[in-house]
C-alpha cells in the first residue's frame, strides 16, 4: 500500500514537474507581439496593422491572435486590422472569479475598444470567435458595422467537437487538476494528430506551430481556460440565440464544406433563420480552420459583407 501511494505521488510530481517545464519552454518561445490593456476583469493583448475603416479579428477556442497573421496582412490594405486574443487566451488574461460566458468576454472587448479610442469596427470572428463576435453585435450595434463568421460557433452544441470534446469539463476542482497535470503531456504526445483533425482535410501549414501561434494552445493555461469557455459557451450561447433577429447589421456566414469540428447546416441555419438578411458560402473541399488555410477566401468574404455596410 504505501508502495503503491510512493509511486503514485513519484508519478504525479513527474507530471507536475513536465508541466512546468513544458510552460516554461513554451513561454521563452514566445513573447507579446503587440500592446496590453487592462480592461475590467483582465487585460487585452492586441495587434494593429494597416490603415482604413477598423476591423476586428476574433479567434477561436485555444487560438491567439497570430492565428491571422496571414489573413490580417491580406485585409491590411483596406482596413485597420485589430487582431486581439480573447480574454484567457494568448497573451490576455482573465483574472480568477472573472466568467468566461460570450456576455462577459463581449463585455470585455467592447471596453477595449473604449479605450482604445475605436468607435465602430467590423467583426469577423473564426469558430468560438463567431459566437463572441454575434454578441457584441447584440450588445452594442451602434458600434458594429458588419460581422463575418468563419466556420461559426453560433448554437448549443448537439454533439462533440472532434477532439476538442475534451475540453468540457463542468468541475473546477477537476478542470485545474488535469491541466496541472495529465493534460500537457497527453497533448505533447497526440498534439500533431489532434491539429490534424482540426485542419482535416487540408493540411496543417508548416509555419502553423510558431509562427501562426499553434504551440501557444499546449500551455496548461490554455487548457484550463478553454475548458471554462467551452463549459459556458454552452449556457451562453442558449440565452443569445434566441436574440439574433435584434441584429441590424450585415451578417455573412463562411464555412468549408468539409468541416469536421463544427457542423455547418445547424450553425449556418441558426443565423440565417433569425436574420433575414444574412447570407452564407461554403467552401469546397475546406475544413474547419479557413482563416489559415483559405486566407484570400475569407478576405475576399469579409470584404464583400462588410461592402454592404458602406
Amino acid at each position: 500500500m504505501i508502495v503503491a501511494l510512493l509511486v503514485f505521488i513519484c508519478i504525479l510530481a513527474g507530471l507536475i514537474w513536465f508541466t512546468a517545464k513544458m510552460d516554461g519552454n513554451i513561454e521563452s518561445a514566445f513573447t507579446p507581439r503587440g500592446k496590453l490593456t487592462p480592461v475590467s476583469g483582465g487585460i487585452i493583448h492586441w495587434q494593429k496593422q494597416g490603415s482604413g475603416p477598423s476591423l476586428l479579428l476574433i479567434h477561436g477556442l485555444l487560438g491567439n491572435s497570430n492565428n491571422f497573421n496571414e489573413l490580417a496582412k491580406t485585409l491590411a490594405d483596406r482596413y485597420t486590422v485589430y487582431s486581439i486574443d480573447r480574454p484567457g487566451s494568448g497573451f490576455s488574461s482573465r483574472y480568477k472569479g472573472t466568467s468566461a460566458s460570450f456576455a462577459q468576454q463581449s463585455k470585455m472587448i467592447l471596453e477595449w475598444m473604449d479605450k482604445e479610442g475605436i468607435e465602430c469596427v467590423s467583426v469577423a470572428g473564426h469558430s468560438m470567435g463567431g459566437g463572441v463576435a454575434l454578441r457584441m453585435a447584440i450588445d452594442a450595434p451602434s458600434k458594429i458595422t458588419s460581422v463575418s463568421l468563419l466556420c461559426p460557433l453560433t448554437t448549443p452544441l448537439k454533439g462533440g467537437a472532434g477532439p476538442l470534446s475534451v475540453l468540457y469539463i463542468p468541475n473546477e476542482f477537476v478542470r485545474s487538476s488535469v491541466a496541472k497535470t495529465i493534460a500537457s503531456p497527453l497533448r505533447a504526445r497526440l498534439g500533431r494528430k489532434q491539429v490534424a483533425q482540426i485542419f482535416h482535410p487540408e493540411s496543417v501549414p508548416a509555419s502553423f506551430s510558431v509562427e501562426g501561434g499553434g504551440l501557444l494552445a499546449l500551455h496548461s493555461r490554455s487548457f484550463y481556460e478553454g475548458s471554462r469557455d467551452t463549459v459556458s459557451a454552452q449556457g451562453s450561447l442558449y440565452k443569445q440565440q434566441t436574440r439574433y433577429g435584434e441584429i441590424q447589421c450585415p451578417v455573412g456566414v463562411l464555412y468549408g464544406e468539409k468541416d469536421t469540428i463544427l457542423k455547418p447546416s445547424e450553425h449556418i441555419n441558426a443565423v440565417t433563420d433569425a436574420i433575414d438578411a444574412a447570407e452564407y458560402q461554403i467552401l469546397p473541399n475546406a475544413g474547419h480552420m479557413i482563416p489559415v488555410t483559405q486566407v484570400q477566401a475569407c478576405a475576399d468574404f469579409i470584404c464583400a459583407i462588410d461592402a454592404k455596410a458602406r
